[in-house]
């Protein structure tokens, strides 16, 4: 470990702590994965959250570590131990007694969170962090959940196979309030489906509460179901959906989802036909959609009373 490292970690020295700003990055790379498991054992100590004097030079240290590991683009080289320091913050409280506070663990996972996540498009990198981002989601404090989340979200663009077997820990966030995520839920779909049908009406049961973006995650979700042919799933929302018909934000996909139902499940619209035919009226633009709805109820109509 470089000399000035060395002494700042096993001495806890705050007052030489700034010194390690002046020192090139590329001039203690090599020492970072050893700084960052000799924080480890400080931060894991019995007095580090009462004790201000260590929380403040491992607080100045994780931030000389983070910026050296950006600047040298390192993270592939150290991302096992700036995990496993990630890591050992779960063992820890990370709830706080006041809204706009830390825990001293807390802020260790805050920071290293952000400089490891940042790197969701780096497969090898996410393959160590996904598995304990997910604990956090259980774990953290509610700003630690919505940071994690928005990158989560990030990983379920890039990577989205590593988040398929977490789908279950993602819906119950989901279900306690942590509706940012469901982003994630249409990306993992095709591989888990089966904790998603399970959850499906508790997940649709929320879209009143929700925010435009999210209802929008919640209707490509939809959207996915209806595209893998699971009437039984959807035969529920479709009441859901036609109450969105209505409106010009989400005219477009329900319709398209509906057509997806009547073209294996048409008798599921029959009690929808009336409202297809006023959304009709009012959207012009929607009317060749409705037509083939129409068409598809029509001819099941048909065959049953021949």
């Amino acid at each position: 470990m470089h000399h000035l490292f060395q002494l700042v970690l096993e001495q806890k020295d705050l007052s030489r702590a700034g010194d390690l700003f002046s020192l090139d990055d590329f001039e203690i790379e090599d020492s970072l994965s050893e700084a960052l498991n000799q924080i480890k054992l400080i931060s894991s100590s019995a007095d580090y959250q009462s004790n201000d004097n260590d929380q403040a030079v491992i607080e100045i240290c994780i931030t000389r570590i983070t910026t050296a590991i950006r600047e040298t683009d390192s993270i592939e080289r150290h991302g096992k131990a700036l995990v496993s320091l990630w890591e050992s913050c779960l063992e820890h409280n990370l709830k706080a007694a006041t809204k706009d506070e830390d825990t001293p663990h807390g802020k260790i996972a805050s920071d290293i969170m952000s400089c490891i996540l940042q790197n969701y498009n780096r497969p090898s990198i996410m393959t160590l962090a996904v598995p304990v981002a997910i604990r956090f989601l259980q774990r953290g404090n509610k700003e630690l959940c919505r940071n994690m989340s928005s990158y989560i979200s990030l990983v379920a663009i890039a990577k989205a196979d590593l988040l398929a077997d977490h789908t279950e820990t993602i819906i119950k966030s989901i279900l306690q309030g942590n509706s940012m995520l469901l982003r994630v839920l249409p990306s993992v779909y095709e591989m888990r489906p089966q904790p998603i049908h399970e959850f499906l009406r508790e997940l649709v049961s929320q879209m009143s509460h929700l925010e435009e973006g999210e209802q929008l995650h919640m209707l490509r979700l939809l959207q996915a179901i209806a595209k893998a042919k699971q009437p039984k799933v959807l035969s529920g929302t479709v009441p859901l959906l036609t109450e969105y018909l209505s409106d010009p934000s989400y005219s477009d996909i329900v319709v398209n989802i509906l057509l997806d139902i009547s073209s294996y499940e048409p008798l599921t619209l029959a009690g929808s036909l009336s409202v297809l035919k006023g959304i009709g009226e009012h959207f012009p633009c929607l009317i060749g959609q409705i037509a083939k709805i129409y068409g598809a109820v029509g001819r099941v109509d048909e065959v049953c009373n021949h």
